[in-house]
């Protein structure tokens, strides 16, 4: 059976971006460059790649400057070209041309949360199937599909709500949702029973997790308020997809991709740094220098003089001065006085 294609992506990026303050107070996490590109615009490239056209960025007033990025900059061009560096340009610029970007500002009085988020982006959706990606969320493909690719392919292939699965350590389970799978419909992908949010340590039912890369059928929009609120007037997209996946219309798929947290400060830097090393023009020297960082750091021993023999003291005389002499004895010899005789 042939299904509705996927032409279109959903990103929202409305968060505050608490984890990385106060840098985040004036460049959203997103545009943070990930070694010389803004990480949004890898994921961007990732559904170019996979025939994507339509990107819809759910975002808020405070983040109007990611509109910059995907608008032609002529002064910009225009001194590249002169100077011989359009090719600094050339990914970003075929990606302006030929994608459609659509913005769209979520009430966070409204709605909150991801359902809550991905609710203001009904409208661009309308009654197709999409994409769907965080924007902290980034993964870099093993095989020459990119990763929201191989999902879009399991979408073609079932027709049901795909979501990305990768496998974790059983002590980081309690930070995603923890997917329960049944029967295996191909390689990789099982049909989806539960999923359970940020399970208690220890209580997790498997080690699969479900994150960054999802597809969609537009049915997700009947189940975003079907979940209990939260705080705030929060809505959980996970909680959506339990509903679903409760009903068999959920998939899991394990993408073959490497995945970076990129709204963890400690996975940010690891992710830069790898990065780094995929340069040519950089990475002999950054190895080096890492490998020196590894070094462990000479310590200076302090010596300790060498204890010498007191010299007796001896006093210097001056010149001007009259030596002491020792005192003689006094004699009192008197005087003999004669007396003359008449």
């Amino acid at each position: 059976m042939e299904y509705p294609k996927v032409e279109q992506l959903v990103i929202p990026i409305a968060g505050l971006g608490t984890r990385f303050l106060p840098a985040t107070k004036a460049t959203p996490k997103e545009l943070f460059p990930i070694h010389n590109k803004p990480a949004l615009l890898y994921h961007i490239i990732e559904a170019y790649k996979s025939g994507i056209r339509r990107v819809c960025l759910i975002i808020s007033k405070e983040k109007e400057c990611v509109k910059k990025l995907f608008t032609h900059n002529k002064a910009l061009e225009e001194n590249l070209k002169a100077t011989g560096k359009t090719q600094l340009l050339e990914e970003l610029n075929e990606v302006i041309d030929n994608m459609e970007f659509t913005y769209v500002y979520q009430n966070q009085k409204k709605y909150n949360g991801t359902g809550g988020a991905l609710y203001f982006a009904k409208k661009f959706c309308g009654n197709r199937p999409f994409a769907f990606m965080f924007g902290d969320d980034l993964c870099v493909s093993n095989t020459e599909v990119p990763t929201i690719g191989q999902l879009i392919e399991v979408y073609n292939k079932t027709g049901k709500v795909v979501v990305g699965a990768k496998p974790f350590p059983m002590e980081e389970i309690h930070k995603y949702s923890s997917l329960v799978t049944g029967d295996k419909l191909f390689d990789r992908c099982h049909v989806l029973k539960d999923s359970i949010e940020k399970p208690e340590k220890g209580k997790a039912p498997s080690n699969l997790v479900g994150l960054a890369r999802y597809v969609f059928t537009p049915e997700v929009f009947d189940y975003i308020f079907k979940v209990p609120e939260l705080a705030l007037h929060e809505y959980r997209l996970a909680d959506a997809i339990q509903l679903m996946a409760h009903e068999g219309k959920v998939v899991s798929y394990e993408f073959d991709a490497k995945y970076y947290d990129c709204g963890n400060k400690l996975e940010f830097i690891k992710c830069v740094v790898e990065f780094g090393l995929k340069d040519q023009e950089i990475a002999e020297n950054l190895q080096k220098y890492l490998a020196d960082l590894g070094k462990p750091t000479a310590k200076v021993e302090k010596k300790t003089p060498a204890k010498t023999a007191k010299k007796p003291s001896t006093k210097t005389v001056k010149a001007t001065e009259k030596p002491k002499t020792t005192s003689k004895a006094k004699t009192t010899s008197k005087a003999k006085t004669t007396k003359k005789s008449k």
